[in-house]
């Protein structure tokens, strides 16, 4: 599994530096279009986030994303690559007795994607890519027969005796993104599946799995 995750990212890579050779080529043929072409854009939206593998019975909980990138062609054939950033969550619950979200930063260095113009003003965007992430806080709230208790992302990984859980909790992440949108001129809709290559707890064998539904403007 993991050389097959490994040659995924190296085989993305690959494409996204050459992508961007590829770019920097024809601005430097038609500087004035091309500059004029690049998309920038915000996503907003919800994020139906749970966990998948050992933890296959994790409910969804719904979180957020909101992201700035770029779309750059590759070309005027429809290809082009990208990158973002943003803030985002991950996360899960078991009924109403234990919920968990961590809030990250998210970095996409790369991301490529083809979007088919139907006519001037409605394309398809079909993209993908590798992100990276890092949790700066979270909380899990755990309720046993009505006892309450909040911890914060802090005190996950001490240990029980010290008012801890006792996890082994990894706050970074890197994974892939896999979506396809609808333009309508500069408004988007936008769905994006994203999941995770690393154990989000350490032997825990379950990683990120989010379904993400946003809204987006260019400009």
């Amino acid at each position: 599994m993991k050389k097959v995750v490994l040659l995924a990212i190296a085989v993305l890579l690959y494409i996204g530096v050459n992508a961007q050779i590829v770019s920097s080529r024809s601005v430097g043929v038609n500087t004035a279009k091309s500059t004029s072409e690049t998309l920038n854009y915000f996503r907003a939206g919800i994020n139906m986030m749970k966990f998948a593998g050992d933890a296959d019975d994790s409910e969804s909980k719904t979180g957020y994303s909101v992201t700035y990138g770029f779309m750059k062609p590759m070309g005027s054939f429809g290809m082009y690559w990208g990158m973002e950033f943003g803030l985002g969550s991950r996360g899960g619950k078991s009924g109403d007795e234990f919920t968990q979200i961590a809030h990250n930063v998210q970095y996409s260095p790369f991301h490529l994607g083809y979007r088919y113009g139907f006519t001037d003003a409605l394309k398809v965007d079909v993209h993908v890519g590798a992100y990276a992430s890092f949790d700066y806080a979270g909380k899990i709230k755990i309720d046993v027969n009505g006892d309450k208790s909040e911890f914060n992302i802090g005190d996950w990984n001490e240990d029980l005796g010290d008012g801890g859980l006792g996890m082994d909790w990894r706050r970074y992440d890197v994974g892939l993104n896999a979506g396809i949108g609808i333009w309508y001129n500069n408004f988007n809709l936008d769905f994006n599946f994203q999941r995770g290559f690393i154990e989000a707890e350490k032997d825990g064998e379950y990683y990120t799995s989010n379904f993400m539904i946003r809204l987006g403007i260019a400009f």
